[in-house]
């Protein structure tokens, strides 16, 4: 819709670490005032989980998770949601909009390109953002991952040659290059959004994968 509209967008896809260990138990009752049997139901579901780590073979002692939920469960992404909502309500003081999937952030803003001075209001406004998110989540034990953190220009052939030297972005104490390409819930985006990317990056998938059966055949 931004390209049609003869707009180029600064996509951004964070990357979180150990997202879903540093849910915050409390929340539920204290951020969303559930009480009760609601209440009782969810501390049934979090409360006495134990974890080990095994090295080499060599098991550690058992010790209590008094925060985390369960990655790969039905709820999990729901109470992930839930603790972020506060998060939310900061991207909403600095960009129109974003995305989020459980811990799959996405923010992109978009502007006219070749207005230097709306390319640099984009900028700044989404450098802000993430500055501010990440205070946020150093307040509350989330780790911003700035070398998986990934951003991208997108538009068309002719409006991307407009574009100024946009150049790094800041993400924390980090500065993150422009990609040409950015792997986004399971598919790629590409600067065009070209139907090619993803397709390209199947059939890549596919020969690997068919070279891997042969020669395991052959074995």
């Amino acid at each position: 819709m931004n390209m049609e509209d003869k707009h180029v967008t600064l996509l951004v896809l964070l990357d979180l670490s150990a997202a879903f260990d540093t849910v915050d138990h409390r929340i539920l009752q204290f951020d969303f005032e559930i009480s009760g049997s609601a209440l009782n139901w969810f501390e049934s579901y979090l409360s006495n989980r134990t974890q080990r780590i095994s090295i080499d073979g060599v098991l550690s002692n058992t010790f209590n998770l008094k925060f985390g939920v369960p990655q790969g469960s039905c709820l999990g992404p729901l109470l992930f949601s839930l603790y972020a909502i506060k998060l939310f309500k900061i991207v909403e003081l600095h960009l129109p909009n974003f995305h989020c999937y459980a811990d799959d952030t996405q923010l992109y803003i978009a502007f006219r390109p070749g207005d230097d001075s709306e390319e640099t209001a984009a900028l700044t406004a989404m450098e802000s953002c993430i500055a501010d998110m990440s205070q946020w989540k150093h307040r509350n034990k989330l780790n911003l991952n700035s070398d998986k953190t990934e951003y991208l220009l997108t538009g068309t052939r002719q409006q991307l040659q407009k574009v100024g030297n946009i150049g790094m972005l800041s993400v924390g104490d980090s500065r993150i290059a422009l990609s040409c390409e950015v792997r986004n819930l399971g598919t790629w985006f590409d600067s065009k959004m070209s139907i090619l990317c993803p397709i390209n990056r199947l059939a890549h998938l596919l020969s690997i994968l068919f070279t891997t059966y042969v020669e395991l055949g052959n074995i």
